[in-house]
């Protein structure tokens, strides 16, 4: 009757044991890969962070952009020309014989290399 102990002792090393270590690994392993902060999620997120940076990117270019025309509109600094085409847009006037470039148009031309 000693080798009853020693069984359930064996039983516990070679079987129990193993089985328990088992199942606690791939639960583990299920829970990196697949749960709320597993690398499925990882991956989610880094595509969203790449997403929104890109669109700070662009919101930080707008935002320069207002920046420097506010600062075309400011009163230490007005610029004749520029409140002169911002009127005339806004109220759509113009005179007789006026030549009307617009902005991209003329940009673009400036950006041309000359012949």
């Amino acid at each position: 009757m000693k080798s009853f102990p020693m069984l359930r002792i064996r039983f516990l090393f070679d079987i129990a044991f193993p089985a328990l270590v088992m199942c606690l690994t791939a639960i583990l392993t299920y829970s990196a890969v697949v749960s709320d902060t597993g690398y499925r999620t990882l991956s989610g997120l880094q595509s969203k962070a790449e997403t929104e940076t890109k669109r700070l990117d662009a919101l930080s270019d707008r935002r320069k952009a207002l920046e420097k025309r506010a600062n075309l509109l400011n009163s230490k600094s007005l610029d004749p020309d520029l409140l002169d085409e911002r009127i005339r847009n806004v109220l759509g006037y113009s005179r007789e014989g006026d030549v009307v470039i617009p902005r991209r148009e003329l940009d673009r031309l400036l950006d041309e290399p000359p012949y």
